[in-house]
């Protein structure tokens, strides 16, 4: 999958926010952290369900700032799974960012499990 190391180092940056407490990150945050633009990431990530877009009007100063997209971006349960799954799975192969095509089935095997009730 192209990008597939730029959306894992997205949802990372969302993991470790949210395990300093701070749920909600703007384009920019994530951009400083990863020293490169996103938006078109966050975008896809969201359409994927890994993260949530809520309107961002806490730093609106004009009708044009009111008009222009701005998001902050939440960490969803299935994004925060995806991550966990991954983080998993890297630690059980003890092979940091190189996902075998293999190894994706095993993924989506404890995603579901995760998924399933009662869990």
């Amino acid at each position: 999958m192209p990008n597939a190391t730029f959306y894992r180092e997205i949802l990372r940056s969302f993991a470790r926010a949210k395990e300093r407490f701070i749920v909600h990150l703007g384009p920019e945050d994530v951009a400083a952290e990863l020293r490169r633009d996103n938006d078109d990431a966050l975008d896809k990530l969201r359409e994927w369900g890994n993260l949530r877009a809520d309107a961002d009007t806490g730093r609106v100063t004009s009708v044009e700032d009111f008009h222009r997209k701005r998001y902050l971006f939440q960490l969803t349960h299935a994004g925060q799974a995806a991550e966990q799954a991954i983080a998993f799975y890297e630690d059980a192969i003890g092979k940091r960012g190189a996902l075998q095509s293999v190894a994706w089935g095993d993924i989506a095997e404890q995603l579901q499990s995760l998924a399933a009730p009662g869990s």
